[in-house]
């Protein structure tokens, strides 16, 4: 009676140690993946932040609309993306984006955005809408932009994809008879009413 109640008593033992196993290697995984999730979460706010300073930051001309690169830089036209591009492959994004940190114009790298993820975070952008300078009362050429930022954590299946409206108010062209110029004008623009700036975001993935 006693070697049984010993066994017995082992056996409750073993099971009550693999429960606790399984339990321990399961809350191992949620955390490993959670820490996944939040490293794709950042590389795509990175680029996103990168796609954001380099259009507001960006001195010239509005660049025209490019399904194709146009001088390097990918600008589509309003619609002509898939509704749900968070759910498109990473070779997709790169055919229609950039990877964060490269300029599109150049094709120089002027720095590494997260550099731990398995793949480059990389950004599209998209004109959802335009106000001519005679509309919004200002001396400035107001683009709304839809920008779109995919980063990637350590693992294929770890990736996040953010989505923000940016206004970027475009100083006036000026046409010497010889050269086509525009105006150096910092954003938000030449006049206070002029816009510049994120307007909303959201995360799609």
């Amino acid at each position: 009676m006693v070697l049984l109640l010993c066994l017995i008593f082992l056996m409750a033992l073993t099971l009550l140690g693999l429960s606790a196993s399984s339990d321990t290697i399961l809350q191992s995984k949620l955390a490993s993946n959670l820490q996944e999730t939040e490293r794709a979460r950042q590389s795509a706010l990175s680029a996103l932040s990168w796609a954001e300073k380099w259009l507001l930051e960006f001195d010239g001309p509005a660049p025209e609309t490019c399904s194709a690169p146009c001088d390097g830089l990918y600008l589509h036209t309003n619609g002509s993306l898939p509704n749900h591009p968070e759910f498109e492959s990473y070779s997709w994004w790169l055919s229609q984006g950039h990877e964060a940190g490269i300029d599109p114009l150049t094709g120089e790298r002027i720095a590494t955005i997260s550099g731990d993820s398995i793949n480059p975070p990389v950004w599209i952008v998209e004109i959802i809408h335009t106000i001519p300078p005679v509309e919004n009362g200002t001396a400035d050429f107001q683009v709304w932009y839809r920008i779109l930022a995919r980063g990637s954590g350590g693992t294929e299946t770890a990736v996040s994809v953010i989505e923000s409206t940016v206004v970027r108010s475009w100083p006036p062209v000026e046409d010497t008879g010889l050269s086509v110029t525009a105006v150096a004008t910092p954003c938000p623009g030449s006049e206070p009413p002029a816009l510049c700036g994120r307007s909303s975001w959201r995360e799609l993935r």
